[in-house]
């Protein structure tokens, strides 16, 4: 994000107050100053849910959680009840992965009839009101796919229209069964939140979630399911509840758009297509805060849809990414309008598998944490995916606590940060671990 970008292109929607007990928030943006420039750019830019199973071995759950892409074979079949193709996973620059020879425009009319003049299928168009943008989905032959030909062939002037319908992951990188001795920390606040997360399926019968209030919607192709593993981890650290484990945020409405397919046993997956689209419903939901616990490539039409819903008063907060120290960016976590977090242990080591870059903005536990699990069972999770939950949670209470002052409520959770690492914002811990609070805030 970084913190001050979204604080200046925000401020102006409201009023200002802060904690009497916080540091002010002037003097907390006057500490992020030198940084503020990078942000104001990127804003204006039938298969069924899993049974409950009583008993699963780890061996078992080893196989259903994510894998890096390189497990995967260069073009998967995407099937509906095992026959007929709903997707074609294949991939594409850089290692990353896409659907098959697709991609998107951002149209107008004029742009969608000449594009209807060149050898393309078109799919679907869609607009999009809550972001404010319309949207072509098409097919091209071989011999066009690929961004500088498309450019040169449908004779753009803005490359940022147009982008392939990317596939992003999960970012949970381990499951363990696990039986521990009670340990109910304080969730963030006992106020009434409203929080969206962009992921799997939630298995809402899972007893965690008896007295949880979850709105689920799914932005996937018909007779296509998604499976209830990932979402279900991150559905239960904000709102799962049993007598060993509390909720981040106690008293949250979760709206859970499901965008994971099955790859494989050992990967999920979701297109940019869904993504704009649980974008759009959760801007029309006015949700202000939204968990993205996935990564992939940087794409233009993803970076408009964020810097979308970002104008309309979300703030997004997503996983950095489970590929090492020394990755390559991944996204939306390294977009600047986009609030990035790490993992680390509980002895505040950085999780060994955490990206690290100038874009962390703040780091939170991710590693061994326990949560529900989409067998209906509690385990442990590893990940940044597991971190990014607590990040969103802090926030949806400081916004509260702010009425909805965007400015206050990130300058109050950079107060939060216990800074970590090198003196200041660093790349591994980025302004500090954000911990659950010893009261609720």
């Amino acid at each position: 994000m970084k913190i001050p970008l979204i604080i200046t292109a925000t401020a102006y929607f409201y009023t200002t107050s802060v904690l009497a007990n916080l540091v002010p928030v002037e003097q907390v943006i006057q500490q992020l100053n030198p940084i503020e420039q990078r942000i104001e750019s990127s804003i204006n830019r039938n298969q069924r849910l899993p049974k409950i199973i009583p008993q699963t071995s780890v061996a078992e759950l080893k196989k259903q959680v994510s894998q890096p892409l390189q497990h995967l074979p260069e073009v998967v079949n995407i099937k509906i009840n095992n026959q007929d193709n709903a997707l074609v996973d294949v991939e594409v620059e850089n290692g990353f992965r896409a659907i098959q020879r697709q991609w998107l425009l951002m149209a107008n009319a004029e742009q969608l009839s000449a594009l209807k003049q060149h050898d393309v299928t078109i799919i679907a168009v869609k607009n999009y009101s809550a972001l404010g943008m319309s949207l072509v989905r098409f097919n091209v032959a071989e011999n066009i796919d690929s961004k500088a030909q498309l450019i040169k062939t449908l004779n753009l002037t803005d490359p940022s229209l147009l982008d392939r319908n990317h596939i992003y992951q999960a970012q949970t990188s381990s499951t363990t069964l696990t039986d521990p001795a009670a340990y109910l920390p304080q969730p963030f606040c006992q106020h009434s939140t409203q929080i969206g997360i962009i992921d799997s399926a939630v298995n809402k019968q899972h007893r965690a979630f008896t007295d949880a209030s979850i709105v689920s919607r799914r932005f996937l192709p018909d007779g296509l399911s998604s499976p209830a593993l990932h979402g279900t981890a991150i559905a239960g650290l904000l709102v799962g509840k049993s007598n060993k484990l509390t909720p981040l945020l106690a008293n949250a409405k979760l709206y859970s758009a499901e965008v994971f397919y099955r790859q494989s046993e050992f990967s999920q997956g979701a297109t940019l297509f869904a993504i704009v689209e649980a974008l759009d419903w959760l801007t029309q939901e006015q949700v202000k805060v939204i968990n993205m616990s996935l990564t992939g490539p940087d794409n233009a039409i993803l970076k408009t849809s964020i810097a979308a819903a970002i104008k309309q008063h979300s703030l997004i907060v997503a996983a950095a990414g489970n590929e090492g120290p020394a990755a390559q960016p991944l996204f939306p976590a390294a977009y600047q309008s986009v609030i990035a977090v790490s993992a680390i242990d509980n002895k505040n080591q950085l999780y060994r598998w955490s990206n690290n870059g100038d874009y962390i903005d703040f780091s939170a536990l991710g590693v061994n944490v326990f949560t529900a699990l989409g067998n209906g069972e509690f385990g442990k999770e590893s990940g940044t995916s597991m971190a990014a939950p607590h990040v969103s949670a802090a926030l949806s209470c400081l916004l509260i606590k702010h009425k909805n002052n965007k400015a206050n409520a990130l300058a109050a959770l950079t107060s939060l940060a216990h800074d970590l690492g090198e003196q200041g914002k660093d790349s591994r811990f980025g302004y500090g671990a954000i911990y659950r609070p010893k009261s609720a805030l």
